[in-house]
């Protein structure tokens, strides 16, 4: 079992439902872990009757979405079984989470944020309480991303233990990518028809990167081209 961590104040879960809905195309088992303050799948995903009431693994479009839990240990209990799944991705907001997730220690972390003032400083509030190195994946959504842009990001990092890795992905965060997003919530299904090259782009190199040897590019490529 393998897990991500995403982390930030950016809303991702839609990007984290379409990431487990791809690896689940190449039977891969894909838990998504909401473990963020403002809990946003709790009011998309079904809710079940097992367990406490703001506890529980629910079903959303063939994909499994974890709510309430603060550890791996508090899912494992809940399943009463070990975690049988080849990935966990795990959404975080704050550093509770990110501290009781152990997400320092995974090989594999994103930060997402656009450069919105409250999504770009609420998530960079998390690199404050940091008390080992990190280094992790650059995702940035912006219409038109400059190299002044990205300095900047850079430069409010300079004095904590984030480092970034090499690969930066970018998604363009186009009117046409918000009207898809919003079209899949409406219909209740996971496609990729409507979505601009740019994304689908993007959303390839993402799973690539997750996915490492275990799935070649150009099959993640087809699999999204034919939702």
């Amino acid at each position: 079992m393998e897990q991500i961590g995403f982390i930030g104040a950016y809303d991702k879960k839609d990007l984290l439902i379409n990431i487990a809905k791809v690896l689940s195309n190449f039977n891969k088992k894909v838990l998504v872990v909401d473990a963020t303050m403002i809990q946003r799948l709790r009011y998309v995903v079904p809710r079940t009757n097992n367990g406490a009431n703001n506890t529980f693994i629910s079903d959303y479009l063939g994909v499994d979405v974890a709510l309430g839990f603060m550890n791996l240990n508090g899912i494992a209990q809940y399943l009463g079984q070990n975690l049988n799944y080849d990935y966990l991705l795990i959404d975080t907001d704050n550093i509770q989470t990110l501290n009781s997730f152990m997400l320092p220690a995974l090989q594999k972390n994103f930060f997402l944020t656009s450069y919105d003032e409250y999504e770009l400083f609420k998530g960079l509030e998390i690199f404050k309480f940091l008390q080992r190195p990190i280094e992790m994946y650059k995702v940035i959504y912006s219409a038109n991303i400059t190299n002044k842009e990205d300095a900047y990001l850079d430069y409010l990092i300079k004095d904590t233990n984030v480092t970034w890795k090499k690969e930066r992905i970018i998604f363009a965060d186009t009117i046409n990518d918000r009207k898809a997003i919003l079209e899949n919530q409406i219909t209740k299904e996971i496609t990729f028809r409507k979505f601009t090259s740019t994304y689908r782009d993007s959303l390839e190199f993402i799973v690539s990167l997750i996915a490492g040897d275990n799935i070649a590019q150009s099959d993640i490529k087809r699999i999204i081209k034919s939702m």
